[in-house]
Formats: C-alpha cells, sequence, structure tokens
C-alpha cells in the first residue's frame, strides 16, 4: 500500500516500518530536499516521541544562525520503538507528545518560529473509516503549517498523497485524472493557475482554499469545474494552527474561541493562549495584532469577512486602496490568468497602484484594454497608472504570490 507518490519517487508504508525497524537516529533541524528522506525522518521521530523543526530549502544561512539552529545534526536514540504494523504506525503519531517547530514564510520581512504540541496540529483533523478512500493531492509547502495539515489528514487515515506542489498545470490534471484525486488543499493562487479547465473532475469530492485572501468568483469558477466537491475556506498560520473555517468566504468564531479573538480599528487580534510558543511576539494585553483586516458582519454569531492585509493598504493621494479589490477585478476577465497589484512610491501622490498580469495563452491584450475593462468597474483613483506584462508571476515558498 503507497502512502506517497512524489515525480520521481514513491514511498510506500512498508517502507516506513523497514525505515522505524532499522533506524536509531534521527535529525531535529531538517532542511527539506527531498519529500521521500524527509517524511521518513519525520515520521521515526514523531513515532519515538522526539521533537522535530521542519525547514525550507531555501532558508537562508542568515535565518539559520539567527534562530540559532544546527542543522542536520544525526541525533541518536537509545532504545527506538520498534512497529510491527502500520496501525501502529498511525496511532504512535496520533498520539506522540512530540512538538513541531514551524518557520513563518517570512512574506512579512523576517522569518519567525513558533512551537506547537502535536496534538494542537491535529486537533481539527477527522480520522475515521468513511476517510480511508480518500486520495489527496499534496498542492502545500511541506514544510508549513498548511502542509502539515494534509500530510497527517493522509497519514492517519492511511491515505494516498500525490504530490503536485508547485507543478504545472498538465501535471496537476493528469494525477487528478491518473489517482482520481478526491481531495484538494491549496491557495487560492494555485486555483488561479489551474482555471480555466478544458474539462470537469467528478472525482474530487472536497477543496480547500486557505493561505490568502479567496473571493466569491474563484469559489463560483472552482464549484463549475468540480461540481462534485464541497468547498471549504480556512483560515490559519504557523503562529496559531488551524484557526477558522467557512463554506464561503465568512468564517464563524467558535464559541470555544469567545474572548481569545477580538477586531480592533477593523485589525483581527488573537489572544497568545491560540499561539504556539515563541519568543519573538509583540504582545498587546496579551492580544497578537495579526495584521489581517477584516469586515465584521454579524457580531451576534460572530462571523467576518476578511478584506486586506494591512501592511498591503496603499496610499494613493491621501485614499486607502486595497489590492485585492482590484486584483478580484482583473481575475474575472477572461484573459488574464494571474494577476498581482501593488504600490509604487510617487512624490506627487505618495504612491501609484502599480499591477504585473500574466495573460493565459495565446491571449493578448493591451494596456488600454485594462483600463478601459476598469472604468466602471472601481474607482479611478485605483486603476493601475503603470501595467505590465509578465511570463509567470513570481510565488514564495508556501506558493502564494510574493509580495512586492
Amino acid at each position: 500500500m503507497f502512502f506517497l507518490i512524489d515525480r520521481d519517487v514513491s514511498l510506500s508504508f512498508d517502507e516506513i516500518l523497514l525505515h522505524i525497524n532499522s533506524s536509531d537516529s534521527y535529525t531535529d533541524c531538517y532542511v527539506y530536499p527531498n519529500l521521500k528522506s524527509f517524511f521518513l525522518n519525520w515520521i521515526f521521530a514523531l513515532v519515538n516521541e522526539q521533537n522535530i523543526a521542519l525547514m525550507d530549502s531555501d532558508l537562508s544561512e542568515k535565518e539559520i544562525v539567527a534562530n540559532n539552529l544546527t542543522v542536520n545534526q544525526l541525533i541518536k536514540i537509545d532504545n527506538p520503538k520498534r512497529i510491527h504494523s502500520v496501525d501502529e504506525v498511525v496511532n504512535s503519531i496520533r498520539y506522540s507528545s512530540s512538538e513541531i517547530t514551524l518557520f513563518t514564510s517570512g512574506t512579512t520581512g523576517f522569518t519567525r518560529k513558533f512551537t506547537h504540541p502535536l496534538k494542537n496540529l491535529i486537533r481539527k483533523i477527522n480520522v475515521s473509516e468513511e476517510r480511508k478512500n480518500d486520495v489527496w493531492g499534496f498542492a502545500f509547502n511541506p514544510t508549513h503549517v498548511a502542509g502539515v495539515q494534509v500530510f497527517f489528514q493522509a497519514i492517519l487515515n492511511q491515505n494516498l498523497l500525490v504530490n503536485v506542489f508547485m507543478e504545472s498545470k498538465d501535471f496537476v490534471i493528469n494525477a487528478i485524472n491518473k489517482y482520481k484525486i478526491t481531495n484538494l488543499s491549496s491557495t487560492p493562487t494555485f486555483y488561479r493557475l489551474l482555471l480555466p479547465l478544458s474539462e470537469s473532475f467528478e472525482s474530487v469530492k472536497k477543496i480547500t482554499i486557505g493561505g490568502e485572501k479567496s473571493d466569491n468568483y474563484l469559489i463560483s469558477q472552482v464549484e463549475k469545474y468540480f461540481p462534485n466537491a464541497r468547498i471549504n475556506n480556512v483560515y490559519g498560520s504557523t503562529e496559531t494552527g488551524p484557526l477558522f473555517s467557512s463554506q464561503n468566504d465568512e468564517f464563524i468564531v467558535q464559541e470555544k474561541h469567545f474572548g481569545l479573538v477580538k477586531v480592533v480599528d477593523d485589525e483581527l487580534y488573537i489572544h497568545k493562549n491560540l499561539f504556539g510558543k515563541t519568543s519573538q511576539l509583540n504582545l498587546i494585553d496579551d492580544f497578537y495584532a495579526t495584521g489581517d483586516l477584516v469586515e465584521w458582519i454579524d457580531d451576534e454569531q460572530r462571523r467576518f469577512r476578511f478584506t486586506s492585509r494591512k501592511n498591503e493598504l496603499v496610499n494613493v493621494g491621501g485614499y486607502k486602496v486595497n489590492p485585492y479589490e482590484v486584483e478580484d477585478e482583473l481575475t474575472q476577465h477572461p484573459k488574464i490568468r494571474n494577476v498581482r497589484v501593488f504600490g509604487k512610491p510617487n512624490a506627487v501622490l505618495g504612491n501609484i497602484i502599480c499591477c504585473e498580469i500574466e495573460l493565459l495563452p495565446d491571449s493578448d491584450l493591451k494596456e488600454e484594454d485594462v483600463r478601459f475593462y476598469l472604468n466602471g468597474r472601481i474607482q479611478n483613483f485605483k486603476i493601475p497608472r503603470k501595467i505590465s506584462f509578465v511570463e509567470k508571476i513570481e510565488l514564495t515558498r508556501t506558493g502564494k504570490k510574493k509580495i512586492v
């Protein structure tokens, strides 16, 4: 029975058993260069109640030194646990006392580390007989919280895991068809780059969207091509682990989190009790300002909608421009595949709005076409002054659009 299928390598539960029973050491800070060795090392550590740090292969030497890490150093375990069945592997992981250290993606300008008890990272995972036949498309970076969630969901239910992270559109489509993938979980950018599609995929039963702000237009397009899928919008972070979910763009604060989540001047604040262990948080009365701006919809039902990142609002001549609003309009254009909107300093206005546009194959669009399309859809001061057409919009190590 296979657990993992990658482009060049596969990993079975038999190999996992063999590795656990023949090894007596692991690396507590492991830089991810190869998915198979990464997961073998990780599983061995969790089974033996050891702590691990999950690090990207592109973490710089400066980031490693700043976090006082020793990388790829073997740690010997006295009397390592011996495992005799797949069920023992799963139960050992499920009830492990290990702690996992994760590192933020650095999109806020610097990388920070947070340490979570394993039980907190798997608290929202559904382990049941009805999930045994799920097949997961692994479309998140495996060293970040969303990738960790998919990994645990798959291995605890003994599911097939197919790696499609940062792969081409054709590769993803072929993988869905070949392996009859039932579950896909990734960023809005992943789905935008996958669309439009020339066929629908009836094998997919669940779509999860998270990591960036989504929008109703994207959700409607996903529904069109994945007609049997239940769509779930999630909010979580390296700092907190999984936190909120919804079936559209509205999130609900669960009753158990009342008093631990609040909104101040449209910004989401989260209590320290919901965060992993760290010394790198700046707290205000035990609350952390996330930088996420929200629209509070219903105070009684505790419902809200994400609108933007605070540090991404652009001041144009005294007006505040939300780049996501402009992106939402442009991504609805039938010739545009992906777009990034950002501010650029200007001596007169403070900033001007700029955008990079990635067109669909064989599409032709000019600057004046873009401005004509936006005219009347958004206010004039929000229409980009500088428009560039690019072959590909650069993504971060987590598969999100890179902040300019």
